[in-house]
Parts: C-alpha cells; sequence; structure tokens
C-alpha cells in the first residue's frame, strides 16, 4: 500500500530464503511512479522486474530479468512520456523493454540519459528511427538485433549499453544478442546491403550477406591482418557491386550458391583494390570471364569449388600478377588445367577438396604438363582417385621439372590424403617428395 492509502495491484513472482518478498510487480498506469510510489521502491531491494501497464492492458508482459542484480522494466501500452519517470525510480534501471506506446515523439526516448545503468534495451521496429547515436556492441547480430541507419542522439549518452533489441509487430519475445564488448560480426539480407553505406563499425571483422532462401549465415574466414571479410550466400549477383560502397577495405570474399553471374558480374571486384583471398563456390558457370580478376592487383588466393567446365578458360589467371595459389574442385578437366598453362607466379596448386569425393575428370598428363609450363610451381596437393595419385607421382619423377630460379634441380612437394599417403611415400624421389595432406 501506498502512502495515499491507494492498494496497488502487486503480483510476487518469487519466495527468497523461505520469506515472502516482493520480487516482481505489475502497476497499472494510474498507480505508475508517483513520488510516493518511488520513494517505497528506493527500499525494495528484492524487486527485479517491473511492469507498468496501460488501460487497454490485460496481461503483463514481463521483462527479462537481468541476472546480475539491478531492475528490469517493461513498459506496455502506456504513454511515452512514462518514460521520463524512470530516473526517479530510486533503482538502477538495467534492462528496460517497450511495447505498443503509439505516441512517441523525436524527444520521447531523451530521459533515457539519465539512466546510466540502462545495458539492454528493446524496442518495436516502428520505433527504432527514434534512435540515434551509437550503440555498436552487440555481436553477432541479426538484421532484427541491428541498429540500421542512423542511430539516436539520445543513446549516444546510454554508455552502459550493450543490448539493443527491436522487435516486430508478431514478436511477443525479444531474442536479445549475447554480451559482448563490440560488433565483430554481422549478418544482413541482401535488400538491406545498400543501407549499409559508410554505416559500418570499425571493429567490424566478418559480414554475412544472405539471399531470401538462406535460413542460416555461413561466416567468411576471418582475415588476419586487418580489413573485413565478406561472404555473400544466395544472393544476386548484382550484389557485388554494393561491396566497394562500404567504406571498408575488403580484403576477403567468399561467393557461395550466385546462379547468375555473366560476363561482366565479377567487373566491381576491380573497385576493391586490396582484394586478397577470392572463393567462387557453387560452380562456375561457363558464362562467366575471370577477366576483371586480373585488375585486382593484390589478389593472391583463389578458390573455385563447385566444379569448372571446360568452356571456361582460366588463361585470365595468367596475368594476374600477384596470384600465387589456386584451388580447384568439384571436376577439372584436362582442357581447364591446359587453359592455366604458363601461369607465372604460381607457387601452390590444390587440385581437390577434402570434404568432396576423389577428383576423377583430369588426368595425370594434363596435372604433368601444367606441373612443367609453371616454373615456380613448388606445392601441389592433389584429392584424386588412387590410380592418378600414382600416375601422377610417376609422371613428374620421369618427367623433365628444369631448373628453379636459383638455378637448382626444381622439387615439387607433393601431399595427397593418409590413406594413398602411405601407398607413395615409399616411391618418393627423382624431385618429387610425398607429403600427407591434413586438413
Amino acid at each position: 500500500m501506498t502512502k495515499d492509502g491507494h492498494q496497488p495491484d502487486v503480483k510476487s513472482r518469487g519466495m527468497v530464503n523461505g520469506a515472502e518478498r516482493l520480487v516482481a510487480l505489475d502497476l497499472e498506469l494510474g498507480e505508475w511512479c508517483s513520488g510516493e510510489l518511488a520513494a517505497a521502491l528506493s527500499d525494495c531491494s528484492q524487486l527485479t522486474q517491473l511492469c507498468p501497464t496501460g488501460p487497454e492492458v490485460t496481461e503483463p508482459r514481463w521483462p527479462k530479468r537481468y541476472l546480475r542484480g539491478g531492475l528490469s522494466v517493461s513498459l506496455q501500452g502506456v504513454a511515452a512520456d512514462t518514460i521520463s519517470h524512470l530516473a526517479d525510480l530510486g533503482r538502477r534501471v538495467n534492462v528496460l523493454e517497450i511495447y505498443d506506446c503509439t505516441d512517441h515523439t523525436a524527444g520521447s526516448l531523451e530521459p533515457l540519459t539519465r539512466c546510466p545503468g540502462l545495458e539492454g534495451l528493446s524496442v518495436t521496429a516502428a520505433d527504432l528511427p527514434l534512435l540515434k547515436g551509437s550503440c555498436w556492441r552487440a555481436s553477432d547480430s541479426s538484421m532484427s538485433e541491428w541498429c540500421s541507419g542512423e542511430l539516436a542522439a539520445a543513446l549516444s549518452d546510454c554508455s552502459q549499453l550493450t543490448q539493443l533489441c527491436p522487435t516486430g509487430l508478431e514478436v511477443t519475445e525479444p531474442r536479445w544478442p549475447e554480451w559482448c564488448t563490440g560488433l565483430e560480426r554481422l549478418s544482413v539480407s541482401a535488400v538491406d546491403l545498400p543501407r549499409l553505406r559508410g554505416q559500418l563499425p570499425e571493429g567490424l571483422e566478418r559480414l554475412n550477406v544472405r539471399g531470401p532462401e538462406v535460413t542460416e549465415p555461413r561466416w567468411p574466414e576471418r582475415y588476419p591482418w586487418g580489413g573485413l571479410s565478406v561472404s555473400l550466400q544466395g544472393v544476386t549477383a548484382d550484389t557485388i557491386s554494393h561491396l566497394a560502397d562500404l567504406g571498408r577495405t575488403v580484403r576477403l570474399l567468399e561467393i557461395y550458391d550466385c546462379p547468375d553471374l555473366t560476363a561482366g558480374s565479377l567487373e566491381p571486384l576491380t573497385w576493391c583494390p586490396e582484394l586478397y583471398d577470392l572463393t567462387l563456390s557453387g560452380g562456375v558457370p561457363d558464362t562467366v570471364s575471370l577477366e576483371p580478376l586480373t585488375r585486382c592487383p593484390e589478389l593472391v588466393y583463389l578458390t573455385l569449388s563447385g566444379g569448372v567446365p571446360d568452356t571456361v578458360s582460366l588463361e585470365p589467371l595468367t596475368r594476374c600478377p600477384g596470384l600465387w595459389c589456386i584451388t580447384l574442385s568439384g571436376g577439372v578437366p584436362d582442357a581447364v588445367l591446359d587453359s592455366l598453362s604458363g601461369c607465372p607466379g604460381l607457387l601452390r596448386l590444390t587440385l581437390g577438396d577434402l570434404q568432396r569425393p576423389a577428383e576423377t575428370a583430369f588426368t595425370a598428363a594434363a596435372v604433368t604438363r601444367l606441373v612443367k609450363s609453371c616454373r615456380k610451381l613448388c606445392a601441389l596437393y592433389l584429392h584424386c582417385t588412387a590410380d592418378t595419385g600414382r600416375a601422377v607421382l610417376t609422371a613428374l619423377k620421369e618427367a623433365d621439372l628444369g631448373r628453379d630460379s636459383d638455378g637448382e634441380p626444381r622439387t615439387i612437394y607433393l601431399s595427397v590424403p593418409e590413406e594413398l599417403y602411405r601407398q607413395l611415400e615409399s616411391q618418393e624421389g627423382d624431385g618429387v617428395e610425398v607429403f600427407e595432406w591434413e586438413d
């Protein structure tokens, strides 16, 4: 009972040490935050959940309990000016959830600056445009948990805010992001990618862009020397054109299941001058041209996975100035290998993938021709049939491999899966050393 004799609608939700303690409190709007009530609450040290409700609310929606003490508050169906009373409760508010507050204005969230302990905030998606400032402290966010666009001036002073969860109209329970110290991974839909222009936080290391059919993000590998790693997953080819507008240096790019690549689809990669590592997975259609890669001066690693038809020429790769590591898997016929002949900077060639069936499309003769023509090639990784593996080893031993840049006879370091390694290790020699390929 408050000092004016009014009895609020109190619902106890817990027992502590056998004694009845007030843990959760459900108040109708008329009972919300009178001076007397605020003073009374300041002495309720065990109160962890507070739920003021508007006149149309029949069932309180309890806020998520803050596990490290403090008070969680849920405002449900109330007027926007109700927010202004939070700082007067006499308790540190750590989690705030706002539902069905229809009269928000530009200044409605200003009172949050007087709640310095606020660490978790849930609002409806309709209210998100009212937020400005910076609260990039959530990790591994999906779009529903991400603050898109310009974030609020009101939140710029909420230095303790570590979790923000905008929810849609049909959401009944906010899904909070994991606790973190900075946003390092972000997954967004392809339609939202153009809105990220210049908006990515500096600490972001990995970005996943997903198409409408993708249900689980496939995170790109982390580039260890700074810059941004990006994976495009099930998107249309024109999505590539937005990468240069992100305001960040893209160093690693993985493209999965992009079936509509055409002759000019890879042209926007030339606008990412520091691209270092590129993966095209899901097959290389014969409509695509690799010519733009010749204008990617920093490209060192290239992976073409899922098959390369013999109608696709790899000849442009022989004109990539810095390319020294190529991986081909999923079906690599002899004609494709022959088109790579004479690649001047190639140091390491991988044919096959330990996570896929053994390659059967190429022959030992084609592999040997390629090794002889690429004078710097020294590391060869093969996942092929046992017969092809033995044939490659024999052909390399019998071939005149020439000399390296120091004038010494060339040595080829051949790596094969464990089972084939056990068969071939005793046969190495004559310029070929055999190693086990460890994934």
